[in-house]
This record gives C-alpha cells, sequence and structure tokens, in this order.
C-alpha cells in the first residue's frame, strides 16, 4: 500500500515538471548615427569677468531714463547688460574649440585626430564629396576653417564627431560631417536644416572647391552675395525690377501687416523683406524704406519687440539686419536725417547693440552687424557714443579691440567692421 502511494505521488510529481526552455538574446545593433537625428550639443557659456573696474549690471526695469523722464515701453525689454570680462584673455568653450585674443599671430585651424567610417542605418547625401589621397584629414579640416572664416559663418565645431554646425547672417543652418569611407578616404556631407536651398546649394559648391584648390578659389571668389551669377541673369530677364516710390509704399504696407500678425512665419517673412527692401543691391530706391525703419515711429513699435526679446534668435538677428542697412542706405543723406535718441526704439536699439558687442564671442554674426549699425549711427548723430558712455561705466571702444582680433581668427566680417569703427574712433 506504501509502496503504490509513493510510486503514485512520484509519478504526478514527473507530470508537474515542464521542460524548460533557453531564451536567446539576438546581438545588439550597430551603433546608430545620423546627422538627422543627432543635435549638436548647446555651447559652453563662458562667465564674464571684470574689465578692469567691476561695471555694474543694467536694470531690468520696463522703462529709459533720458534726459530726467522716463518712458514706458511695452512688453518685456531687452535682458540686463552683461558684465565685462578681461581685456587680457577672452576663451570660448564649444566643445573642442578654444580661442585665445592674447595671440593674435597663431592661426586658428579645425584639428580633427579621426574619423568614424559610415554607419551601416546612415543613407549619405546624394552631394556628398570624396577626396583622394592628396587631400588628408588635416589639409580638409583646415581649408573647412578658413572657408567659415573667410565667408564670416559662425560654426559650433567638434572634433569627436568630426562635425561642424554653421549658421549665417541670411538665417542659413547647415551642418558640415566627415566621415571616411572603407578605403580609408575622408568624405564630407553637407545637410541643410534651414534656409534657402539656393544659397545653400552656393555654398555647397564654394567649399568643394576651396577645399580642392585652397588658396586659389579664396582669392578667385569674394564672399557669398546670394544666388549664382548665372542664376542671377536668368531671374534679371524674367523678373522685373521692383519699381520705385509709388508701389514701394505698399511694400512696407504689407511688411507692418506681417510684422503685426502673431504668426512667427510671418513675422520672419516680414523682417526679411525689409532686409530685401533695404539692401541697395538689390532694389533700385532703398533710400525711401530706410528712412521708414529710421523715422517711422508706427513701424518701429513693430519692431520694437524682436530687439527687446531674443528669444527668436532667427528674428532678433534679421531685425539689426533691417536696421543696419537702413542706416547704410541713408548713410549719404545722415546730414538732412532725424533720429531721435531719446525714443524708447532707438533706446532698446542702442540697448541690443551694445549686448552684442561686449560679447563678440558668443554671437559673431550679431556683433558684426551690431558694430556696423553703431558705427552709421555715430555718422548719422554725433552724440550716440555719448549717450552709451553717460548710460553705461565701459565705452564702446573697450570691447572693439577685443572684437577684432576675435574677428582675426573666426570672422572677417567682424574683424572688417571692427576695424574701421576703431579707425573712426582714432580720428574723432
Amino acid at each position: 500500500m506504501n509502496i503504490n502511494s509513493s510510486s503514485n505521488n512520484q509519478r504526478k510529481n514527473n507530470d508537474d515538471e515542464r521542460p524548460t526552455t533557453t531564451s536567446t538574446i539576438p546581438p545588439p545593433l550597430p551603433p546608430f548615427r545620423s546627422v538627422r537625428m543627432n543635435v549638436g550639443p548647446a555651447p559652453v557659456m563662458v562667465q564674464p569677468q571684470s574689465f578692469g573696474a567691476k561695471a555694474p549690471m543694467m536694470p531690468g526695469a520696463s522703462s529709459f531714463e533720458f534726459g530726467g523722464s522716463k518712458q514706458a515701453v511695452q512688453g518685456k525689454m531687452a535682458p540686463p547688460k552683461p558684465m565685462g570680462f578681461s581685456s587680457g584673455s577672452m576663451s570660448t568653450t564649444n566643445n573642442s574649440i578654444s580661442t585665445t585674443t592674447t595671440n593674435s599671430n597663431t592661426k586658428f585651424a579645425w584639428k580633427v585626430d579621426s574619423v568614424q567610417t559610415v554607419p551601416v542605418y546612415h543613407p549619405l547625401e546624394r552631394t556628398a564629396v570624396t577626396f583622394g589621397e592628396e587631400h588628408p584629414l588635416e589639409l580638409i579640416t583646415k581649408r573647412i576653417s578658413d572657408f567659415m572664416k573667410h565667408q564670416s559663418i559662425h560654426c559650433d565645431y567638434d572634433s569627436s564627431m568630426a562635425r561642424v554646425v554653421c549658421s549665417t547672417n541670411s538665417c542659413l543652418h547647415f551642418s558640415v560631417q566627415l566621415w571616411q569611407n572603407k578605403n580609408g578616404a575622408v568624405i564630407m556631407e553637407m545637410q541643410r536644416k534651414q534656409g534657402c536651398a539656393i544659397r545653400m546649394q552656393s555654398y555647397r559648391q564654394q567649399l568643394k572647391e576651396s577645399i580642392l584648390m585652397g588658396d586659389e578659389a579664396a582669392t578667385s571668389k569674394t564672399q557669398d552675395t546670394g544666388c549664382p551669377a548665372g542664376l542671377k541673369q536668368q531671374l534679371a530677364r524674367m523678373v522685373p525690377a521692383i519699381p520705385a516710390s509709388e508701389q514701394q509704399g505698399s511694400c512696407i504696407d504689407l511688411c507692418q501687416e506681417l510684422l503685426a500678425s502673431n504668426l512667427v512665419d510671418q513675422n520672419r517673412m516680414g523682417l526679411e523683406s525689409l532686409c530685401v527692401l533695404t539692401d541697395a543691391s538689390k532694389v533700385q530706391d532703398s533710400s525711401s524704406a530706410s528712412e521708414k525703419i529710421l523715422q517711422d515711429s508706427k513701424l518701429q513699435m513693430l519692431l520694437l519687440k524682436y530687439f527687446a526679446e531674443q528669444e527668436q534668435a532667427n528674428l532678433h538677428l534679421l531685425a539689426i539686419k533691417a536696421v543696419a542697412q537702413a542706416l547704410e542706405s541713408t548713410s549719404t543723406a545722415s546730414a538732412s536725417l532725424k533720429i531721435d535718441l531719446s525714443s524708447v526704439f532707438w533706446q532698446t536699439v542702442l540697448q541690443a547693440l551694445y549686448q552684442h558687442i561686449q560679447r563678440p564671442h558668443e554671437k559673431p554674426l550679431e556683433a558684426a552687424l551690431s558694430i556696423k549699425a553703431l558705427r552709421l549711427l555715430q555718422q548719422s548723430c554725433p552724440e550716440c557714443l555719448t549717450v552709451l558712455q553717460r548710460k553705461y561705466s565701459l565705452p564702446v571702444t573697450a570691447f572693439l579691440q577685443i572684437a577684432h582680433e576675435f574677428g582675426k581668427q573666426h570672422s572677417s566680417s567682424l574683424e572688417r567692421e571692427a576695424m574701421q569703427f576703431i579707425m573712426m574712433a582714432n580720428v574723432h
């Protein structure tokens, strides 16, 4: 009886046992890297230091005081004025780039130690260029940085990923990525992120020729002016020139409607249209639109928020560009041009320009346009620098040398504008 019960129990235990299966974990996929998906890391901000004596912080109040009277301004005002930094040295840290202004004899050159092969799941652009053995990696990276400096393109260099994130003053944003194929040849891939596709194609062709020919391509071509020459001739035959006087007034009215809109894309279209209307190389009569920007209070109130608020970087850049071009277009008639520097608009503009001149290493595009606008404004209103000197503890000329030294390394336009302002200040 006991024998039978023990055998039955053993049989039940055997029935309860279930076969076990071993699970196999599939091997991990290869590392996925794509320029389309990755976003460049944010630039590291530099803590400013004192420039000789400590400069007081500018209050972020919503009113300006000029001539003993306060004037209110609608909306959010510009951020407080940054502190100055030491005149001995100035360094910026953008991943793997370090620039100092104390040694201006050394020319900046981008250096990359190694380049990774093209990932399996990354389709190359059709416009990617493969260089031969006569163009080593060190030569390619050096000519890329020289081209960016010559074209005054703001760059964020990342040597670990062999990538450059670029921005122009026409709000064109693109990236330059270096790869390596199986044979060890270097591949350059350029991808547009935002901006004009025609201008992007022009930069792509010029950078390719600059890498292949070096200084010969740089000396044969000046800075990019937009569309290629052949395309400009075709457009000139197809599109008539923008008429002056009568119809240009309607263009300004359309710009005001776009600027007054609550949609960001319409605001950007209005600012880009103003940049075109104030460009003497594109419009026959750019002075009328320029005088409208410099004197019309209604249009200035629409532009005010783009100087006071800098969250939209593209809109802020376009607003500074429009004012700088307007001052340039009316430079011949500066004697008859009356600008009220005590107005809320010009007080906000001066505050924004002064801020960018203090920090040329952070936003060299805005700094170059700000120096240009302030230089032209000084010609129209000689008391401009006096107003700034009275309002702020540090003069504008104290930062021009720093901007000039930084421009020598990274931006031709910043170098040129700072030198012209320094020469004008020395003459006066």
